[in-house]
């Protein structure tokens, strides 16, 4: 998906077409995308989806040729989020037949050893991002903002604050990752902070034995942290995506384009005599 500005009649007034050349046209049009793509990241940051930074970093940078500037929206949850998406049994996209059975160590389903009488079953360890309290570029929900609506928690901000203070005092880091062998560091015990389940079929509330995942790059060590939480097919509760409503974006940057584009060639026309 994508918006493609480029110069057509509706954009320029006509009587000033004839006094604006190639490269004046493709200046003006470069400004009009950076400002369309400023303004769709403006309403994708008002989005209360959880997938709200995944959506913005979807949308790519202006893209300019000889009469044409495109912005274009890239990845599967940024489109599932302009498009909308039915509710999903998340058990036939992770363990569904075009997912392979591996090893551990690898990605892909596991086999379960069926008891006498049950059909083969299949599971897999789904690994969850939590970010710092706050945070809003970083991959993965806040700690503390899921529990946002939950009628048992009075302050999710400060829940969130407690379970990040708990984190930097208990988890020493873990090691590696898939394709390698990994180290595994503490795991959080959230016994004391009283955190309640987020919904009634799970086990245990969502940051209880989160880790701390260290990773060192040229430029620096980074850390991030991550709890893993296991969907089985002989376990049918939970794991259903709610449908997604469209936010159909875009077509809210398309009208914005065509509000802004005659003004902003009339400007330039103005400002160059």
């Amino acid at each position: 998906m994508s918006i493609k500005i480029e110069m057509i009649g509706s954009l320029i007034p006509p009587e000033l077409v004839a006094g604006i050349s190639k490269g004046a046209i493709d200046t003006v049009l470069g400004d009009i995308a950076s400002a369309a793509r400023a303004h769709w990241i403006k309403l994708a940051s008002g989005m209360k989806s959880s997938f709200r930074n995944d959506y913005i970093r979807g949308i790519q940078p202006v893209a300019s040729m000889p009469g044409v500037a495109v912005i274009a929206l890239v990845g599967e949850i940024p489109h599932m989020l302009e498009d909308g998406s039915p509710q999903i049994d998340l058990r036939k996209i992770l363990l569904g037949p075009s997912v392979p059975v591996a090893p551990f160590g690898q990605k892909g389903k596991r086999q379960a050893q069926p008891k006498k009488g049950q059909k083969p079953g299949y599971y897999r360890a789904i690994p969850l991002r939590h970010t710092t309290p706050g945070s809003t570029k970083q991959i993965g929900q806040p700690m503390g903002s899921a529990y946002g609506a939950h009628q048992a928690v009075a302050n999710a901000k400060k829940l969130g604050k407690e379970v990040y203070g708990a984190a930097k005092e208990q988890l020493t880091a873990t090691f590696g990752g898939p394709g390698g062998k990994t180290k595994w560091g503490a795991r959080l015990d959230t016994s004391s902070l009283g955190i309640p389940l987020l919904k009634s079929h799970h086990k245990s509330d969502i940051y209880s034995g989160m880790v701390r995942m260290e990773k060192t790059y040229e430029k620096g060590t980074q850390n991030f942290y991550m709890t893993f939480r296991t969907i089985s097919t002989r376990v049918t509760t939970g794991w259903i995506r709610k449908a997604i409503p469209a936010q159909h974006l875009a077509k809210q940057v398309a009208n914005f384009v065509q509000r802004i584009a005659p003004d902003a060639f009339q400007a330039y026309f103005e400002g160059s005599k």
